[in-house]
C-alpha cells in the first residue's frame, strides 16, 4: 500500500481518465489534485473507494 501510494504521488499517468488507483491511501488525493492542477487540468476530483482511489480530471 505504501509503494502504490508513493507511485501515485510521484508518477501519476495523465493520459486517460477516470483513472483507477488500487491500493492507494486517501492521503495521496491532496498531492494528486495539486499535481493535476499544476499540469493544467480542471474539474479535478478524487473519489475514495474501498480498494483505492478513482481520479477524474479534464483538460
Amino acid at each position: 500500500m505504501i509503494s502504490a501510494t508513493w507511485r501515485a504521488i510521484r508518477s501519476l499517468p495523465v493520459d486517460h481518465f477516470p483513472l483507477i488507483l488500487p491500493d492507494v491511501h486517501s492521503i495521496a488525493a491532496f498531492f494528486i489534485l495539486r499535481r493535476l492542477k499544476r499540469l493544467g487540468f480542471s474539474d479535478c476530483r478524487v473519489q475514495t473507494e474501498a480498494n483505492g482511489l478513482v481520479v477524474h480530471a479534464r483538460r
